[in-house]
Parts: C-alpha cells; sequence; structure tokens
C-alpha cells in the first residue's frame, strides 16, 4: 500500500510539473505596471505579452530562464517562481538605439557624424499626408516649407543651399529603394527616419547624398504572437488665417480717390463679394490603417493596408491614396541566411485647381457679382453714366477674371500608380564576415487630362455675348468649342548594392570594415500627350478617339512626346571603422563614383571622408562623474559631388525657325541651330564640409543634447555665363562659382517624472545658418534674376556676397509731391527668402491613462515678398486695414502711398518680416482600460494641427516653397499664386489586438 501511494504521488508531481505555469507582473522602476511587455521561457520558446496591467501567465518551470524585453527598457532575464514581480529598468539613454548610416547600422553612441533620427511616434502625431511635412521642427538643421495644397510635396533643405540650378532636394532610402520623395508611402508604416547630414555621413552615398539622405526604415513583424492595429482619424480643414480685403464702399472710394472723380463708382453699389469665401470650404480629410505583424524565430511579416483622403479648402480640389505594403524575412541554416522583401504600392489620384484662384480672389473687386441677375458671369464692367457695375456697362475697369467662373470651368484630373520595392539577402560567410545584395526599384506609371470648355471660356469674359457671337468670330473656319488634351507617362529607377561586411574584435579593440559597389540607373522616363477639339459635353465621353476636329495639319489636333536617356552612375565604396573600448572611435570613407551625365573625361570622381569621436566620460577621471552621465566629442571632414544638376545643363539643344535661302533655288529652306555651347568640361559641383559636434548627458540622464558647428563649402558650382553672340546666341551654363553655409545646430531633452503616476518631457532645437555666393571666377557672369511677377517685373537676382535667393528689388526713400513713392536709383538686396534660424519644440506628459503633447515651430531672419499685393494693373482689389493709413496733404507720413491705380514697380513696400512661431501640434489622448481580452490597446485622441500662428506678415502665410520646388529663382518666398495654409482638426483611434 505504501509502495502503490508513493506510485500516484511521484505521477502526481510529475503531472504538475509538465502543467505548471508561472504568474507575475512586469513594472518599471518606479512601479507602474507595464503593458505590452514580450515574455519568452528561453529552454520551450514559450511567450507571451502582458497585459494592460502588466500582468502575465506563461507556461514554465520553476527555475526556467525567462526572458523579459521591451522598447526603452533594458532586457532583463530571471528564473522563474510561482508568482514573480519582475521591475525592467528604463534604458540609462538612447545610446544603444539603432541607426542607419548607410549600407549598415550603428548603435547611436558609436556614430562619428551628424545623424538625426525621428521616430515613429513622432511623425503619426501630426496626421498628414506626407511624413516629411509630419516631421517639421523635429530635427536640428531639417528646414521644411510644407504645402498644404492636397497631394503636393514639402519642400526640404539640409543645412542650407549649395546650388541653384537643379538638384537641391535630398536622397530618400526606403529599405533600401533609393526615391524622390515619401509622397507614395503612409506615414503609418514608417519605423523611424534617421537623416544624414554632415559630409562624413553622406560620402558613404556620394553624388546622390550632396544635399542631404533620409533613410526610412518602414516596421517590421517581431517574433511572438500575431499582432493587428488600427489606425483611424478624421478631421475637418478651414484657412488658418484671412486676409480682410476692402468691401464695397471702401473699393469704390479708393478708386474714385485714385482716378481724382467722386462719381467713377457709386459708393452704394448693389453688389458686396466676399471672394475669399466663395471659392472656398471646409475641407476635410481621413485616413484609415490596418495592418497585420508577427512572427517566429525564423520568419517575421508584416503587411498593411491604407486609404487617405482629402477634400482641399478649395473648392473641387480632391486627393485620394491608397497604400499596400508588405514586407517580410526568413531565416534559413540556422540563421546564417536572411532574405528579406519589402513591396509597397502606392494608387493616388488628384483633382486640382489652380491656387492662383486665391491671387484672383484676392484681386478681384467685391462689388463685382459672382452672377449678373440674368444668369451671367459677373464681370467688372462699369456704367459710366451711374457708376454702378452692370451688365451692359462699356468700361471694363480691371483685368482680373472672375474666380469663382474660373473654378466651375477647371476641370482637371490626374491618376498614378507607384511601385517601389525590394529584394536583399545577407549572408553569413564566416563567423566575422558577412555578404549583403539588395536590389531595389521604383516603377510610377501616371496619367491624366485637362478639359477646357472654350465656349464657356469666352461666355465668361464677354457678360453680353451669346454662343452665336463666339461661334461668329471663327468666320469660315471650323468652330473649336472645346479642347481635350491626354497625356500619359512612366518613371523608372533602380539600384543594386552588393557589399561585404568584416567585423572583429580583439580584446579592447574593434573594427568594422564595409566594402562594396552599387549600380543606380534613374531618370528613364517616357511622356506622351494628346490634344483635339471638339468633345461631347458628357465627362464620360472625354476621349481623344471621339472628337470631331482631329485634322493633322490644324492645330486641332496635337501629339508631343519625349523619352529621356537615363542616367547611370557606378560606384566602389569602402569604409573603415575602429573603436577603442567605447572611447576612441574612427571612420574612414571612400567612394569612387562615375556618372553618364558628363562626358567620359570628367564622369569619374572620389569623395572622401573621415571622423573620429571621443567618448570622454568613458575615461577613468570621469567614469564616477556625477554630473556628466555622456560626453562625446566628435568631429568629420568630408567630400560629396553633385551630379544631379547635369541632366539640365549637358545637353545638347536644337531649336527650330532658322530658316534660309541658298542655292540656285530662292526658296526659303527651313533649318536648326544650337543656340548655346554646351562646356565640355562640365563636371560635378563638389560639396566639402568641416562639423564638430557634441552629445551629452546630464543629471541621471534627465537632460540630453547635441551641438554641432559646421562650415560646408560647394565649389565649381555650375551657373549661367553671358558670352559674345558671336560665341553662343544664349547663356551658357559652366563650373564657375562657390556657395558657402555656416551654421550651428543645438538640441536638448529633459525628461522626468513626478510620483509615480506622471511622466513629463520637454524638448527643443535651434539652427542658424548663413548662406552666401562667395565668389564667382568668370567675368562673363550672366544677370540671373528670377521671381516673376507676371507683369514684365522680376524681384531677385545671384549676387556674389548674398545669400541665394535674395529679393533685389527698389528701395522705397519716401513720398513726391503728389503721395507718390520716390525710389532709389538703383535696386538695393532686401534680404532672402532663406531663413537665418529655425527651430522647434515639443513638450508631453503622460498622467495615467492620459497623454498630452505640444509641438511647435518657427523661423526668422527670413523676408516674404507679398507679391499678391504688387502684381497690380489697376482696378484691383486691395486690403481694408489700406484705408487706415494712406498719404494725404495732411497725412504726409503715412505708411501707404497715395492711392492709384498705376502698376508699382517691385519695391522694399512689398517686402516684409517672414519671422514666424506657429503651433504645429496640439494632441490630447486617452488609453482606454482593458476594453477585452481580444484588444489589448484602445486609445482616443483629439488633435489640433496648425491651430495657431504668430507673425507680423500681413499675407495668407509667411510659408511658400513656390511652385516650382523651392527653386530660389521661382517664387519660393513669395506669396503670389499660393495655397494658404490650413488649420485642421482631427479626433482618432488607436487599436491593438
Amino acid at each position: 500500500m505504501k509502495h502503490i501511494f508513493t506510485l500516484f504521488l511521484t505521477i502526481f508531481l510529475f503531472s504538475f510539473a509538465e502543467g505548471q505555469t508561472v504568474k507575475g507582473t512586469v513594472k518599471d522602476a518606479s512601479g507602474i505596471p507595464l503593458p505590452g511587455v514580450n515574455i519568452k521561457v528561453i529552454p520551450s520558446n514559450a511567450s507571451t505579452i502582458s497585459d494592460m496591467d502588466g500582468n502575465f501567465t506563461i507556461a514554465a518551470n520553476v527555475g526556467d530562464v525567462i526572458e523579459f524585453s521591451f522598447i526603452g527598457f533594458s532586457t532583463k532575464t530571471v528564473k522563474a517562481t510561482t508568482q514573480m514581480t519582475v521591475a525592467l529598468a528604463e534604458e540609462s539613454s538612447t545610446l544603444t538605439e539603432v541607426v542607419v548610416v548607410g549600407y549598415g547600422t550603428k548603435k547611436l553612441g558609436a556614430v562619428t557624424g551628424s545623424v538625426a533620427q525621428v521616430k515613429a511616434a513622432d511623425i503619426v502625431r501630426t496626421p498628414a499626408q506626407s511624413a516629411v511635412q509630419a516631421i517639421q521642427g523635429k530635427a536640428a538643421g531639417v528646414n521644411i516649407v510644407t504645402n498644404d495644397e492636397p497631394g503636393s510635396n514639402p519642400t526640404i533643405r539640409v543645412r542650407g543651399l549649395g546650388t541653384l540650378i537643379a538638384g537641391r532636394d535630398p536622397l530618400y532610402v526606403i529599405d533600401g529603394v533609393e526615391t524622390n520623395g515619401l509622397n507614395g508611402i503612409n506615414p503609418n508604416d514608417i519605423e523611424n527616419m534617421d537623416v544624414l547630414k554632415d559630409a562624413s555621413s553622406l560620402a558613404i552615398y556620394g553624388q546622390k547624398g550632396a544635399n542631404g539622405v533620409v533613410i526610412v526604415t518602414t516596421k517590421k513583424g517581431k517574433e511572438g504572437k500575431l499582432k493587428v492595429t488600427f489606425d483611424s482619424y478624421y478631421g475637418f480643414k478651414n484657412i488658418q488665417r484671412k486676409v480682410d480685403m476692402a468691401d464695397s464702399y471702401q473699393f469704390a472710394y479708393f478708386n474714385n480717390y485714385a482716378m481724382g472723380s467722386s462719381s467713377y463708382l457709386n459708393l452704394n453699389q448693389p453688389y458686396n463679394t466676399n471672394w475669399l469665401d466663395e471659392i472656398t470650404r471646409t475641407g476635410s480629410v481621413k485616413s484609415n490603417t490596418m495592418s497585420i505583424s508577427g512572427g517566429t524565430e525564423n520568419a517575421n511579416y508584416y503587411f498593411s493596408a491604407g486609404n487617405y483622403e482629402e477634400e482641399g479648402i478649395l473648392i473641387g480640389t480632391e486627393y485620394k491614396r491608397t497604400n499596400l505594403n508588405s514586407r517580410n524575412q526568413f531565416k534559413a541554416f540556422d540563421g546564417k541566411l536572411k532574405i528579406s522583401q519589402n513591396f509597397n504600392a502606392t494608387i493616388g489620384r488628384n483633382t486640382p485647381k489652380p491656387a492662383s484662384l486665391f491671387t484672383a480672389a484676392y484681386k478681384q473687386s467685391p462689388i463685382v457679382p459672382v452672377y449678373f441677375e440674368n444668369g451671367r458671369w459677373g464681370q467688372p464692367l462699369r456704367n459710366s453714366a451711374t457708376g454702378l457695375v452692370d451688365i451692359n456697362g462699356s468700361d471694363r475697369f480691371n483685368n482680373v477674371a472672375n474666380p469663382v467662373a474660373q473654378l466651375a470651368n477647371t476641370n482637371d484630373q490626374s491618376k498614378n500608380v507607384i511601385l517601389f520595392g525590394s529584394v536583399g539577402a545577407e549572408l553569413q560567410i564566416f563567423k566575422d564576415l558577412k555578404f549583403n545584395s539588395t536590389f531595389g526599384a521604383t516603377y510610377e506609371t501616371y496619367k491624366g487630362y485637362s478639359f477646357v470648355d472654350n465656349t464657356e471660356n469666352y461666355l465668361i469674359t464677354n457678360a453680353t455675348k451669346t454662343i452665336t457671337d463666339y461661334e461668329n468670330t471663327f468666320g469660315d473656319k471650323e468652330v473649336i468649342y472645346n479642347t481635350l488634351t491626354q497625356y500619359q507617362g512612366t518613371n523608372y529607377a533602380w539600384n543594386w548594392d552588393n557589399y561585404l561586411t568584416y567585423t572583429k574584435s580583439i580584446g579592447k579593440h574593434n573594427i568594422n570594415v564595409t566594402a562594396g559597389m552599387s549600380r543606380t540607373t534613374k531618370q528613364d522616363n517616357d511622356y506622351l500627350s494628346g490634344t483635339r477639339r471638339n468633345l461631347p459635353e458628357n465627362a464620360n465621353y472625354w476621349n481623344l478617339s471621339l472628337a470631331s476636329y482631329n485634322s493633322e495639319t490644324s492645330p486641332g489636333a496635337v501629339t508631343t512626346g519625349t523619352k529621356t536617356t537615363p542616367i547611370v552612375s557606378v560606384a566602389y565604396f569602402g569604409r573603415f571603422e575602429y573603436d577603442y573600448d567605447g572611447k576612441y572611435m574612427l571612420t574612414g570613407i571612400l567612394r569612387r563614383e562615375g556618372i553618364s551625365a558628363f562626358q567620359k573625361s570628367n564622369r569619374w570622381d572620389n569623395f572622401p571622408s573621415v571622423s573620429a569621436g571621443w567618448v570622454v566620460t568613458n575615461e577613468d577621471f570621469l567614469k564616477e562623474s556625477k554630473v556628466f552621465n555622456y560626453l562625446k566629442i566628435r568631429g568629420g571632414y568630408g567630400q560629396v559631388g553633385n551630379g544631379n544638376t547635369s541632366n539640365a545643363t549637358n545637353n545638347v539643344v536644337f531649336r527650330s525657325g532658322a530658316n534660309y535661302t541658298f542655292g540656285s533655288d530662292p526658296s526659303i529652306n527651313p533649318g536648326v541651330t544650337i543656340p548655346y555651347e554646351v562646356d565640355p568640361n562640365l563636371t560635378w559641383e563638389t560639396m566639402e564640409e568641416i562639423d564638430l559636434g557634441l552629445d551629452f548627458r546630464f543629471l541621471d540622464n534627465r537632460l540630453s543634447g547635441t551641438i554641432d558647428l559646421y562650415d560646408r563649402t560647394s565649389k565649381n558650382v555650375i551657373l549661367p555665363v553671358s558670352l559674345p553672340p558671336v560665341l553662343s546666341q544664349e547663356d551658357v551654363v559652366l563650373n564657375t562659382g562657390e556657395i558657402s553655409n555656416k551654421g550651428a545646430e543645438l538640441s536638448l531633452r529633459w525628461q522626468d517624472k513626478i510620483g509615480d503616476k506622471i511622466s513629463y518631457w520637454i524638448g527643443g532645437n535651434i539652427s542658424f545658418n548663413k548662406n552666401e555666393l562667395t565668389k564667382v571666377t568668370n567675368t562673363y557672369f550672366a544677370n540671373f534674376t528670377g521671381g516673376d511677377l507676371g507683369n514684365g517685373q522680376f524681384t531677385k537676382q545671384v549676387l556674389v556676397g548674398e545669400a541665394l535667393g535674395s529679393f533685389y528689388v527698389y528701395d522705397v526713400t519716401g513720398f513726391d509731391a503728389n503721395g507718390n513713392f520716390t525710389y532709389s536709383d538703383e535696386r538695393v538686396v532686401a534680404g532672402s527668402y532663406i531663413p537665418k534660424y529655425t527651430y522647434g519644440g515639443n513638450i508631453g506628459l503622460t498622467y495615467g491613462n492620459i497623454d498630452f503633447s505640444v509641438d511647435i515651430y518657427g523661423v526668422g531672419g527670413n523676408k516674404i515678398f507679398n507679391g499678391k499685393k504688387a502684381q497690380r494693373f489697376g482696378g484691383e482689389n486691395f486690403e481694408a486695414d489700406y484705408l487706415d493709413s494712406f498719404w494725404t496733404p495732411g497725412n504726409p507720413n503715412a505708411e501707404n502711398p497715395n492711392p492709384s491705380n498705376e502698376q508699382p514697380r517691385p519695391s522694399t513696400y512689398f517686402i516684409e518680416d517672414g519671422a514666424f512661431l506657429r503651433i504645429n501640434n496640439i494632441t490630447l489622448g486617452y488609453t482606454l482600460p482593458e476594453v477585452s481580452k481580444a484588444i489589448t490597446k484602445a486609445r482616443i485622441y483629439v488633435t489640433a494641427v496648425n491651430p495657431f500662428l504668430f507673425t507680423k506678415y500681413s499675407g495668407f502665410s509667411p510659408e511658400s516653397s513656390g511652385s516650382n520646388g523651392g527653386d530660389p529663382l521661382g517664387n519660393a518666398g513669395m506669396e503670389l499664386d499660393a495655397y494658404p495654409t490650413n488649420k485642421t482638426f482631427t479626433v482618432g483611434l488607436n487599436l491593438t489586438f
């Protein structure tokens, strides 16, 4: 009996041990429960995650080793007990976080160059269709000018502007795929963004990284159970600030004064139109993203689908985008081989309207109606007998179109599909040697149309005419009722990178060597467009084949097409990294690159860099310091070429119209001419930079920061020169300039806790930059002007000793006897649109389940040209406060001149201070207590984007990148045909299953 009892007891205990479970709670150092901690039993690989209260239950035996890991906390392994309480310590710093530095990764503490990282939480905090727009103000030295037009691209500049002709944008690398921007990617799919800023970091990318590199790492699956997330928000948009325009009485009064007549316009007009209100609406924005992720020891997966839709504040504008993203990784041969795949598909549809409508709404008179009583479009027609706006009036008092009519008669639409992805393999050849190969490609196809109702355009500008009148203007020719232009095109680019990485540690000596090659093909573009006349009015039949006016010999049928020659670059690169005991760090890079855009003798060049770091706090004399937790001094020098300008400057052009008679036949023979020469010696622009930096952490790691000083010089800058006509009929471009960008950057962050429930942080950064064209070596340097006002006047000129994009206008010196402005004899430099400093800041706190954050952004030292004020031809509207202070004999010191309808000169009168401080984001969120066992996290939030703006600028918005990609000689920094900044209010939901 005794033996039987013993047997049953043994079986019972054995069975109990086999099915034993361990329970416990995971907390932080302050005792606050931690949800979502990854918990794994080392012997059995059993895994789970902690719930909202930090509790967990896992199959394990007493004494088993269990690993606890959580982002932001140090991984901890402990032996299991029946009831466990595990405290995880926060990582003392982010120095162990990984940043991507090009063809590899590094721990942040080992970086010797200048790299800024923005994490996913900071990206999605600001709802925006572009991830670049969402990080404005979050990285020192990275100046981002946003654009709220639906479907638009922000402009980004890293440490100033170092070139003029072209190639001003940074390189974007998304999971190994080189692209031109981030509009094709869902911000919710991004894990982090690393911005390489200095030449010592950029040299590994050669000429492609001359303007900075933005490396994007998307989210991937993690080992553990299936994870499902759903992120959604909806909001509405309005103009951030309006400009108060004159009403009908003020407009009539102003024009009577300007015309020297009390009866030119009747002060009691029948109409008082607010044109801005007529063309705008409350816009809306909505976004939904769902992702599925998970993995095992040998495979992980991430898949997401997202949809973004926006209705712009300009009536009729729409942008829709659908994203599909897949990222997978597989391991084989005991993890020695890793195969990764990333694929993203973006389908976009854009219905744009011209931003010039905002200028038209600004200028059009309030006494003009949207419609006359007979239903015809309102026009600025004055009855000279009554001084009233009248459809039968014979006097047209301005040439501004009816903005609402223009809006209604603009029928444009575009669609595009962007496919980009990469396939990569990593093979561990030996313990210390691995090989990586990555092929990435981007393919875009797009198409669109523009339909113009020619008949309606005629009636818009001829209020008393009829269709018959329009038809009679053609005489015996066939009447053109409407015009349809359709276009389509494709872009293709790819890059293939192969490199070896050797890593070896001998005692305190650590070596990492990377060597490889890269090939890139870009600007492989095809484009075709066709125009036909007289289509059916129904939009369903807007197709070139349905046109009734198709004569190939007439302007009724026009077809154009282009095929560009791809630009190919091949590079060989190497990087050597040395680290001694975590104290002394040295990095050297050499990249030799050739590009097909230049002639053979100038295609190849070398781009070297070297950087070093010294972690002072790892020295014995500071290891026990109670002040410094971390202190690193670093510095670097590098050279980076810029070959991105070559495609715009290195092509031979053949121009028609060179007709001539020759031979015995006196008839004229058609010919072509080459209007300008291409310099056979044209070659790379070269950027050289010295960077000195300091990374530090004080006061128990609560205060952290970075300081950088840099001196960047762009040499052999391509500029136009005006040769004698016998040599070239037009300006040619040569390597002849030098541009300097000098600056300083400071980033600070304080984070701490108050008691057990409140955690908070305060952060900020400020960047200073001085931009200057320091010299031009060619005496034939052209008058390089720009900033066209559309009235024959320019506002900008490139001048030695001044910043690029400097306004070059006449200085207002006073008033003459009649109250008109007097001007300087010569133009003067009136500042540049490029800010001298930019800054950003953020504060945030969490209290229990509540989170709150605020982001700010600002610029200073820049000027804005209020172009819509200056683009006058007579009879346009004006701002209401003009009448508060204009010249009269009794008010000779007024701010504004005597009312006049004369075309003004581009002058300092229109130059305004462009400094501003904007609250970019205010977010209040609440994480719900456990909703159900299926939902591990549920958070609701409200966000205000751009709710407040503080500026002296009088226009719609002091932020303007211009319509041509931030071209310093375009309309960047000019409020002219610009889309106003919006303020957006959203409510959102985050769910994790």
